[in-house]
């Protein structure tokens, strides 16, 4: 599995205590001593009792937080951290209520508690080039530094990327989105989300998504491709044929904008243009099978056109005949045979397009049946029967009658 990119961050090492000022609370002094000794059941057991005697005792909660903060460096269980952690910022919450002057100082120790906890979840997600189920240990450390610096968009993306290495796609949604609105502003937070929605079939969503993205990369390929993927799966053909167009003008020589945008005006059955544009996405990489089955059917579709047209003109003519002067009904006969040997014309173009996607398709082990059915059209319409008969069975049409 590929491992998707994480972040680094400034790490801060060590760890500082409240400084140790006059207390009246035995306890408090008690307390101090114990974390200094590590015997942090001890410490927090004399927390409690001073806590007993004064509910609003700040000092107190100050030095429940530092306690329980050193607890969460000591252990490597996720699930116990977290814990540790949540107690943690519920203790520095209740200080700063009883002595708002504690504020700046507990922002401090949160700093220092959200790096090492980052730097933890750091060394999970190396681990888990070893062990994959790391990823899942660095997700939740993630998670937990994005808990104790709410404002921090590194600790949701990194998260989304452990998620996502872990197979957990779903999940990743939520802290993707949580680092857009942070402010992160990597491209990859764009496309992984964007590519996560569109696989859901939330294609509305993830137009939004890579809008936001071309106001902050106006000239990326990755970018605008997928832009104009969720325009043309949202319905608006008409905003990604002029993103296309544009891409066109800052890339011309791209073979896959090309043909984006050729396979865009081939369904909106801009023949024309269509041709244009795929005949140079096929000059510039001539092995592209796509480019040169959809070249080949756009010529084949304008011919159905035609030939749709030369029918209802015939219908006309026919239902007209009578009320038609000799020179009239002549001139629109010339016009069906002008129009005839157009689609002949196009038929035949169509050929050897067709003929090398289907060469390269059954190189790749591709399915070239569809290709067949056009090259077989195009066989038949400019009288190639042998060649016509010699793929029917690709395009199933064995059973059809050639004579």
């Amino acid at each position: 599995m590929n491992r998707f990119p994480i972040l680094a961050v400034l790490l801060m090492g060590g760890f500082f205590f409240m400084a140790a000022g006059c207390a009246s609370d035995p306890n408090i002094e008690g307390a101090k001593l114990d974390l200094q000794n590590q015997d942090y059941d001890r410490a927090l057991q004399n927390i409690e009792e001073a806590l007993a005697r004064n509910p609003e005792n700040a000092e107190a909660y100050y030095l429940r937080g530092q306690i329980l903060q050193v607890q969460a460096e000591d252990v490597n269980d996720a699930e116990q951290s977290a814990d540790l952690i949540e107690r943690m910022m519920e203790a520095y919450q209740r200080a700063v209520e009883f002595d708002p002057g504690l504020e700046n100082d507990i922002n401090e120790r949160l700093r220092l508690a959200y790096f090492n906890t980052f730097r933890s979840a750091i060394q999970a997600f190396n681990r888990a080039s070893d062990d994959p189920d790391e990823y899942n240990t660095a997700a939740a450390l993630f998670g937990l530094a994005g808990d104790i610096q709410p404002d921090s968009a590194s600790a949701f993306v990194n998260r989304a990327f452990a998620l996502l290495n872990a197979g957990r796609q779903d999940e990743a949604i939520e802290p993707l989105e949580q680092a857009i609105e942070k402010g992160d502003t990597q491209k990859n937070t764009f496309l992984f989300l964007g590519d996560i929605y569109t696989r859901q079939g939330e294609h509305q969503r993830a137009l939004d998504i890579f809008e936001q993205a071309i106001e902050i990369f106006p000239e990326d390929p990755d970018i605008q491709a997928q832009l104009m993927n969720a325009y043309v799966q949202t319905g608006q053909v008409d905003e990604a044929l002029a993103q296309y167009r544009e891409a066109v003008q800052n890339n011309p020589n791209d073979a896959l904008i090309r043909y984006n945008l050729g396979s865009l005006l081939l369904e909106a059955e801009e023949y024309d243009d269509a041709i244009e544009h795929l005949s140079r996405a096929v000059e510039i990489e001539p092995e592209y099978a796509n480019a040169q089955y959809n070249l080949g059917a756009a010529y084949v579709n304008q011919a159905v056109d035609l030939n749709e047209r030369i029918g209802e003109m015939d219908d006309e003519l026919r239902a007209e005949r009578d009320n038609l002067s000799d020179a009239e009904i002549e001139a629109r006969e010339e016009e069906m045979l002008a129009l005839a040997q157009d689609r002949r014309e196009l038929f035949a173009a169509a050929v050897g397009p067709l003929e090398t996607a289907k060469s390269l398709m059954e190189a790749s082990g591709d399915d070239p049946s569809g290709v067949c059915r056009a090259l077989f059209s195009a066989y038949v319409q400019t009288n190639q029967q042998a060649q016509a008969e010699s793929i029917a069975e690709c395009a199933g049409y064995e059973d059809v009658d050639m004579n």
